[in-house]
């Protein structure tokens, strides 16, 4: 039985499973009845200072028991939390503090130049480096202050969490989620990947954003252990943790799992998942069978599909539907509705290309702060997508791309997600991208960014292969070598990038 909203449940199970290990890193493991009291003391700091229910908090703070602790010691005060990417540059990290109007702000490192800045804003500072600057708390101060038991009743239409879009315009907005919102969705996920208190995630995603979020708050909300792992920069080590904590299962984007297959042992000996999900982005059909190929027989993958705005999961293919239904996102969660509509936002038949709608007690309360944009998604309960798609016979979603990365090439409207496919079959192209730059005759022309070995040879293998598998106005018309796509920390391209 479930509570009605996540810090309820974290409650419920720091009770009934005190002593079971909530999160494991390399440096410590921590308890849910440790958790509880860490939580305690640092939401009773918390109101020493002045948050009060409804507050906004920032969080700039890597994956860790720190990063957690921070984050239900918020809900603990009825505060609502704002994670931001401890890797973004100061002066985004200022404009984002800025737009929510945060009352505080707890962040990894800090220095005397940037706390002059943050000054300016008038808000409570917090780091977890030790520092002695004039103004700025140490997390130390946090987890020594005397705790109090007193929770703030939250209810399911109690605000609960900001989280900025990864901005693959290069516009992030922030989308502003109840505990109601969150509640609903994480259920929907535990129900199909059918999690228990047996279950332990390793875990290389982002905090702050929406699938770690959720990976992190759906494994809580069973009672299961959460693994801190370290950087994909070394995914040998990454696999080599798995085996040594007994991870159960592993989430990631497709890029996560070509690292895996190409830079680790996983094909030779494949560690004994349950299961994995993949998110974050469409992953080819050869990435997708490969991996089948190369894990556990009976080590289930789920693809999935979500967005922030609603707030992470919006459907789900059944692992025995993989084969037959190779390249689907799958059918809606348990709580979501799901139509393809057309450009007036009439509903289609299955078989026909439109935009994908969603509906649900999961969808976003709107962007904050930012009634047009919200207006622009939110229509009548619905939220418009962006994204294009068709359900088939028997109400399976299959993407086709987004609106705003259509190219038009003459009278031709071009998916790069289409021309990918082809190009990432070829073996020494580890992943690629496809943008229009501007044609003065056609509007717009091809360019591809190619990650993998650059050789004449290699070229010209390219150009083969696109010359064999692709019409005309499909082949790019420029080639440019990358070391490595711009991504947002969801794993998505940032093609606006791409085009400057």
């Amino acid at each position: 039985m479930y509570q009605s909203t996540l810090p309820g449940q974290f409650l419920s199970i720091s009770e009934s499973q005190a002593d079971s290990i909530a999160l494991q890193s390399n440096a410590e493991q921590v308890s849910y009845g440790d958790l509880k009291r860490r939580v305690d003391k640092v939401g009773s700091y918390f109101k020493q200072i002045g948050i009060e229910p409804g507050d906004r908090v920032a969080l700039v703070i890597d994956n860790s028991v720190d990063y957690v602790t921070a984050f239900y010691a918020i809900w603990k005060v009825g505060g609502i939390v704002v994670s931001l990417n401890p890797q973004a540059k100061f002066h985004e990290i200022e404009k984002l503090i800025q737009q929510c109007e945060a009352k505080c702000l707890l962040i990894d490192k800090l220095n005397h130049a940037n706390t002059e800045q943050l000054n300016q804003l008038s808000i409570n500072m917090i780091t977890l480096n030790q520092c002695d600057i004039n103004g700025v708390a140490n997390w130390s101060t946090a987890l020594e202050c005397e705790a109090d038991n007193n929770w703030y009743s939250a209810t399911e239409d109690t605000l609960a969490q900001i989280i900025y879009t990864s901005g693959t315009t290069g516009n992030p907005k922030g989308v502003l989620l109840s505990h109601g919102n969150l509640m609903c969705n994480v259920k929907d996920i535990i129900e199909y990947l059918e999690l228990t208190r047996e279950d332990s995630v390793l875990n290389v995603l982002p905090f702050h954003y929406c699938y770690g979020n959720s990976v992190l708050h759906t494994h809580f909300s069973v009672g299961g252990k959460v693994i801190l792992a370290g950087s994909m920069a070394f995914p040998q080590e990454i696999v080599n943790t798995m085996r040594e904590y007994k991870a159960t299962g592993f989430s990631g984007v497709p890029s996560t799992f070509s690292l895996f297959l190409a830079r680790s042992d996983w094909p030779q000996d494949p560690p004994p998942l349950r299961y994995m999900t993949q998110a974050g982005g469409p992953m080819g059909k050869e990435l997708t069978q490969k991996l089948l190929q190369s894990s556990q027989p009976d080590t289930k993958l789920y693809v999935m599909y979500g967005q922030t705005e609603a707030c992470a999961r919006i459907s789900w293919l059944p692992p025995h539907k993989l084969d037959e239904k190779l390249g689907s996102a799958g059918i809606s969660l348990t709580h979501v509705d799901l139509e393809i509509r057309d450009e007036n936002a009439q509903a289609l038949p299955n078989g026909q290309k439109g935009e994908v709608y969603v509906k649900g007690p999961s969808i976003m309360q709107g962007y904050w702060n930012n009634a047009e944009a919200s207006e622009q998604v939110l229509l009548n309960g619905w939220l418009k997508t962006g994204d294009l798609g068709y359900l088939d016979d028997e109400g399976y979603l299959y993407l086709v791309g987004r609106n705003s990365d259509m190219i038009k090439v003459g009278a031709h409207r071009i998916n790069p997600l289409e021309l990918e496919e082809v190009i990432n079959k070829l073996g020494f192209v580890q992943e690629s991208a496809v943008i229009g730059i501007e044609d003065e005759i056609l509007g717009q022309k091809l360019r591809a960014f190619i990650v993998g070995e650059e050789s004449r040879e290699n070229l010209l293998a390219l150009k083969k292969h696109c010359n064999e598998y692709l019409p005309t106005h499909k082949i790019p018309r420029e080639i440019q070598w990358a070391e490595q796509l711009p991504k947002t920390a969801s794993g998505k391209i940032k093609r606006y990038l791409l085009k400057s």
